[in-house]
């Protein structure tokens, strides 16, 4: 997911993408790395009951 940021972030600085562009994959990549940390902790729930 950094990575992907990184590169992205990098395009917008090298004028490969627009503003408009860059705002919006911005605002996606964040939703998503939302998802991914809640779907993480869930995993990391699941495992800690298994261990109990």
């Amino acid at each position: 997911m950094d990575i992907l940021k990184f590169f992205i972030q990098l395009a917008w600085e090298s004028k490969i993408i627009l503003n408009d562009k860059f705002i919006t994959l911005s605002a996606k990549l964040e939703g998503i790395g939302r998802m991914l940390g809640g779907w993480r902790k869930g995993l990391q729930s699941i495992d800690k009951d298994k261990k109990i």
